[in-house]
Parts: structure tokens; sequence; C-alpha cells
């Protein structure tokens, strides 16, 4: 009796040791997880903006990053998939060597070599210098997740609740990267240079490396307290994937990504130019991530079913109204409340279908390969394929098309089709030519027939699943009509419409052409890139934020020389082409080649002026430098700097390294005008301290017209930075010039900036 409570004993200690091995290792773990997925979010903006001044500031700079960041995630998981397959002895020496290796490519700072020294396609450079300088860090903190969390499922073997659990270790790697989607731009960003950001990530990548390689041992030692003293034999699926099951994770990845993009591309450009505004999709697209895959209680379908049929139609009305009917705010919400809603619905499907922890690996890999077909489709394909953002409404008709795939096993397809035909031929009734409804008794009467269908269909197949998938099929429809109805009933004012990677353009004509009051509008989703009087005599004068009273205009207009050479950082429609006189030399330096054949081919600014016109296709700052560099300087006696209107602005003009660059262009004589009329963010302070710091004078110019004025002229605000006292003491100067409070404003670098200190809390009207 004694020996047998002994052994009990024994057995008990024993059976202690192994549960406090394995909450040692779960714990070890999940902060392994948590390390890596902060590190794998920090590191995107992070080297992104150490190579943004190299390749032109511009948004296909970013594009092609997050390329490059799916490709090496869908790499780096089919890595962990492989991997996962193999004895954990093998997996632990084979990843260890792959962190050992990425260590050595430490720290995440370009080497200089990589900078650009010609014109073209930056592309491939941009490919290449990322790969050079962070593939290898990248993949190895991106395969860390699945295989971890395969080693946790190793873990719990024999144990099904504990392993049926493991994905809550997905939701808490995206709970880390929403943290380090706030920490960066709110906390590391404003305080920090790029150098020293580089270097902390590096530290915290060779903690990471520690965790990692401790984790996988305090695995192998924590053997699973149900399979104990047994030898450990990998798991074996007990019935093969389903084609069917694989191609719908696909689907419902490729789904959240696209939606993301075009969302945040939508908000951003056609709603409202808000800086850091992309913040809130990404952060949602997370949230949703980390509540579906943290618990079954969060993703409910007879929630999120009726959301995904119900906002997008009403999103798609949005699209389709010429005055984008909504207030600002009231717009943004209804965006991100859907954006949230199909990321819910996409990923709560996917937490559903989820399989077991075998497949855990494959799962992922899936998921990756839909991210990064979504992100090839909306963030490449389509800027190079459409004139407008079509990814949108694609994104926004899928969920139902889906819901009806999802419910295929629950419809009476014979009445399904019948109501179906019934709710089309309605709206097609409608809008025949003889009978004459508006638009909204239209929408109001579609809608009420569509909701009696779908209540009559749950109630004659006595399932809501069944109600449901002809729901999905009306919003599928209801989104695609909405499209094509906005594409042929487009407001006749819109003459042109173009998109590339800089963005969606479009040309708008306001008034009967050729009348003297009509005009021509370039528009870059909600900002103005200048507009144009129609009249032979009216067309010539400088209009917009470019009139003779503007900040620009005093510049060209004040103690002006007999010739003028004027460089123009942001073409527009070229607008202050109008100053141009017989003998001087205009030369304009415009990144989008868009913008280049719209002006051309739209407006008349180039063509008419007297003065040498010149266009510069590039990044101004690089072509600059290789100007200086072939050929000295072009000695400018006005530099107007004018690309910070939107919300994405180019830091790398508005730098203490790219002043200097403006100042060996300048005559000693010249003056830099930066144009900075902007709702959003108080620049003139940041142009002030670099003013300062190049030991220049500073002067704020700012501009209110008369209302109802015949020049289009609008409201400008504008900083003239100049060393000429001659220029300084003219009376319009000396009466229309501000000073400029600057204090507690840092010096912006290529090294550092801080865009957050620059917000304006209470928006400009």
């Amino acid at each position: 009796m004694q020996e047998a409570v002994h052994d009990g004993h024994g057995a008990g200690a024993v059976h202690g040791a192994h549960a406090a091995r394995g909450a040692g290792a779960l714990a070890l773990c999940a902060s392994t997880i948590f390390v890596s997925a902060f590190l794998l979010f920090l590191v995107q903006p992070l080297i992104a903006r150490q190579i943004l001044p190299w390749f032109g500031g511009s948004a296909a700079v970013w594009t092609l990053c997050l390329v490059f960041f799916q490709v090496v995630l869908l790499v780096g998981y089919f890595y962990a998939d492989w991997l996962s397959r193999r004895p954990l002895r093998t997996q632990a020496v084979v990843h260890a060597l792959l962190l050992l290796v990425a260590c050595a490519m430490l720290p995440v700072i370009p080497d200089a070599a990589w900078k650009p020294t010609g014109q073209g396609d930056p592309s491939a450079g941009v490919l290449a210098v990322l790969a050079a300088t962070i593939g290898l860090p990248y993949l190895a903190v991106c395969t860390t997740g699945p295989l971890v969390q395969s080693w946790v499922a190793r873990l719990h073997a024999g144990d099904a609740p504990r392993q049926a659990k493991v994905y809550r270790l997905f939701a808490l790697s995206n709970l880390a990267a929403l943290a380090a989607l706030v920490v960066y731009p709110f906390v590391l960003e404003p305080v920090f240079a790029l150098r020293a950001q580089a270097m902390a990530w590096s530290v915290g990548f060779g903690l990471f490396a520690v965790l990692a390689i401790v984790s996988v041992v305090a695995v192998a030692k924590a053997k699973p307290m149900s399979t104990a003293g047994t030898t450990e034999a990998p798991a074996t699926p007990t019935l093969p994937l389903s084609w069917k099951d694989q191609l719908l994770w696909l689907v419902l990845a490729a789904l959240g990504t696209v939606a993301l993009l075009a969302v945040s591309a939508f908000i951003t450009q056609d709603i409202a130019s808000v800086p850091m505004l992309w913040i809130v999709p990404l952060a949602l697209y997370l949230l949703s991530f980390v509540l579906c895959f943290d618990s079954d209680f969060w993703y409910r379908r007879w929630l999120f079913w009726p959301a995904v049929v119900v906002l997008p139609p009403v999103m798609g009305w949005y699209l389709n109204t010429p005055q984008r009917s909504l207030p600002i705010a009231a717009a943004i919400g209804l965006y991100c409340i859907g954006l949230f809603a199909i990321c819910m619905f996409a990923n709560g499907e996917l937490a559903r279908a989820r399989p077991g922890p075998e497949r855990l690996t494959r799962f992922y890999l899936l998921l990756a390969l839909g991210g990064a077909v979504g992100g090839i489709f909306a963030g490449v394909v389509a800027p190079h394929f459409f004139n407008g953002y079509w990814e949108l409404p694609a994104s926004l008709a899928a969920p139902g098309l889906i819901v009806l795939w999802l419910t295929r096993g629950r419809l009476q397809w014979v009445w399904t089709v019948f109501a179906f035909a019934i709710v089309v031929g309605f709206a097609a009734f409608l809008r025949m030519d003889a009978v004459a409804v508006s638009l909204n008794v239209l929408y109001a009467a579609v809608s009420a027939l569509a909701l009696f269908a779908v209540g009559y269909t749950a109630w004659r197949a006595r399932s809501w699943p069944a109600a449901a998938g002809l729901a999905g099929a009306l919003a599928s429809v209801a989104v695609a009509w909405l499209s094509v109805y906005s594409v042929l009933e487009a407001d006749n004012r819109t003459m042109l419409r173009v998109r590339n990677f800089y963005g969606a353009l479009r040309v708008e004509q306001f008034g009967i052409p050729g009348a003297l009051t009509a005009s021509r509008r370039l528009m870059h989703g909600v900002i103005s890139h200048g507009e144009q009087l129609q009249g032979a005599v009216q067309r010539r004068l400088p209009s917009t934020y470019y009139g003779p009273k503007s900040g620009a205009g005093l510049a060209l207009l004040t103690n002006r020389s007999e010739t003028q050479r004027v460089g123009v950082i942001g073409l527009g429609v070229g607008t202050l082409a109008a100053y141009g006189r017989a003998g001087d030399t205009v030369r304009f330096y415009e990144i989008n080649p868009r913008v280049t054949a719209a002006a051309r081919s739209h407006f008349t600014y180039l063509a008419d002026s007297p003065a040498t016109v010149e266009v510069a296709q590039g990044d101004a700052r690089l072509l600059m430098q290789q100007e200086l560099d072939a050929q000295g300087s072009q000695r400018f006696d006005v530099i107007v700097v004018d690309a910070f209107s939107g919300d994405a602005i180019p830091m790398h003009l508005m730098t203490r390294e790219a002043l200097a660059l403006y100042g060996k262009h300048l005559l000693p004589t010249g003056v830099i005008a930066f144009h900075i009329s902007n709702r959003h963010l108080l620049l003139a302070p940041v142009v002030k301290r670099l003013a300062e710091d190049a030991g220049m004078q500073a002067l704020r110019v700012h501009f209110e017209p008369v209302p109802g004025n015949l020049t289009l002229e609008h409201s400008s605000e504008y900083v003239l930075l100049t060393r000429d006292p001659r220029f300084l003491q003219d009376p319009v100067i000396r009466e229309r010039g501000e000073a400029i409070d600057a204090a507690g404003v840092t010096t912006w670098t290529d090294n550092h900036s801080n865009l957050l200190g620059a917000l304006r809390w209470t928006t400009k009207p």
C-alpha cells in the first residue's frame, strides 16, 4: 500500500513537471509570436521610409514595397508549410540557421550603393534594395508565426480542445500587428530618427531570434502529457483537403486584402485628403482578424451576413452620386463600417472553415497566397488596366456572391431564380424611357420588392440561409448595376478619366466650351491641380492658387529681372507658365506622366506661354541632383515647390537636404516659394525652421480672394525663402509678408521628420 502510494506521488510529480514545462513552453511560444508580428509590422514603414527619397517618394514606391512584402510572406509560408512536416529536431536546426544568417544582415539600413543613378522605371531598383536589406530578416520573422503555432499543436498532441485553441495565437499575432500600427506613427516616428529606428529594430530582431530558438527547445523538452514516454509520430490528416475548401480560403483571403486597399485608396483620395487616414481601415482589418480567430463568439452569421448584403449597395450608391451627397464624416464612417463588415465576414468564414492543427501551415499558406493575389490585383494590376478605382465595386459585389455560394445547398433554385428575375425585371421596367420615375423612387421601389422577395423566400424555404443566398445575389447585382450606371450616366463635365501608379486623374468641364466663363479643372481625388478659364483672353490669366497676389505671384513679379529662369516642382495644369515672357525659361518637374499628358491635351497654359517651357519627367529631387552632377546649377531666379496640397505629401521635398539642393540651383538673389495650402497640415513652422537652419529669411504670404472673382483665384498660403535683402525690403513684400512662429518645431531631415506634429487638430475651413 505504501509502495503504491509512493508510486502515485511519483506519477503525480512527473505529471506536474510535464505540466509546468508545457506551460512554460506555451508562454515562450506566445511571446515569440507576439514579438515576431510586432517586428513584422514595424519594419514595413521603417524600410520604406528609408528608401523613399531615393526613388522619388511616390505612391509607386509604397506599392512596390507592399508587393515585395506580400511575395516574401507567401514564400515564407511555403517554407513554414514544408518545414512543419519535418521532425522537430530538423525544424529547430534549419530555422536556427535561417535566423543566424538573417542576423548577419543586420542592421536593416540600406547601403548607399543601392541609390539609383539614372532615370527610368525604378521598380527593379526598389525590389533589389529591399531584397538586399530586409529580405532574409523579413522572411525569418514572417515564417516564425505559423511554425511556432505548429509547435504548440505538437505540444498539445492528443488534447483536441487545447489543439483547437492554437488559432488564438493567430489572433495574438494580429493584436501585435495592431499595436505596431499604432506605435510607429504615434510614438517611434515623431521621436526617433530613421537610423535609430533601424538600430532598435535590429536589436529587437536579435531578441526575437533568441526567443524563437529557446521556444523550440522548450517544446522539445515538454513532451505532451498524453504521449509522455512514447515516440512522437507525425500527425496525418484523416481526410484529404477538398479543392473547394482551399479555393474558398483563397477567395476569402483575397477579398479582405482587396477591400482594404480599395477602401483605403478611395477614402483618402476621393472623400477626404486627411494625412494618416489610411491607419483606420488597416486597424479595422487587423481587428477583424483578432476577433474572428480569438473566439467563435465574435462572428455571428445572423449579424454579418445581413451587413454584407445591405452595406455594399449603400456604398455603391454613394459611388454613384456625382456630388458626393453625404457629409465627409458620414461618408468615411459608412466606408469604414462597410469595410469592417466585409473583413469580419471574410475572416469569420475563414475561422469557421479552418482545418485541424495538422493542416495549420497549409491553411496559412493559402491565406498568404490569397493576400498576395489580392494585393497584386489591387496594387499593381488595377492601376495599369483600370481608369478608376473599379476594384472597389468588385470588392463590394463579391461578398454577396460568396453568401450565395455558401448557401447553395439550402436554396430552392426554381423559386430563387424566379424571385431574382422578378426583382431584376421590375428594376429594368422602371428604367424604361416610358416610365418616368426619379432615382430615389427607383431605389425605394426596388428595395421594397427585394425585401419582400427575400422575406417570402425565408418563409417558403423555412430557412433564413436560403433567403440570404437570394439577398446576396440581389446585392451583388445592385452593386454591379450602380457601378455600370455611374459610368454610363457619368457627369457630363468629366472629359478625361485616367489612372496609373500615382492615382486616378480626371479633367472636368464647367460651363459651355468656348464661353467666356467656361473652365476646365484637373482633379486628383478631391485635390485640385489647377483650373483654367476657356475665353481667348481669360485662359492666359493665372488662376486658383497662383494669382498675382499669391505667394507664387509675388515671388515671380517682385524685383523681376530682364529675363528670368523659373523652376517649378509640380506641373498641375501648368498655370505658372502664364507668368513667362519672351526670353524667360520655365522648367517644370513632374513625376506623373499622366499629369503631363493632361496638361498638354486639355489645357493651354504651356502652349500659350511666350517663354521657353520645359517639362522634366521624374522626381524633382532626383532630377535636380542629376542636373547638378552633370551640368551644374540651373541658376533659377525663383523655385516654386508645389507638392504639398494632398494627404500623402512627399516629405523628402521638405527636408534640410532638399533645401540645400534647391539652394545650389538658386541665384544668390533668388527666392524659393513653398506652396503649403493644406487643410490638414500646418507646414509654415516647418519651412521656417528649415530656413533658419539654412541661414535664410522666411515670410508667410496668405491670400484670400474677393468672393465672386472672375479669375477663379482661390485662397492660398505660401512661405517665401530668400537671402536677398532687396526682395525683403520691397514695399509689397513688407506689407504682405507675415512672421512665422516656429517654436518647438525641429528641423526635418531625410533621417527624421514629424508629420504627426504638423497636423492641424482643428481642420482649416
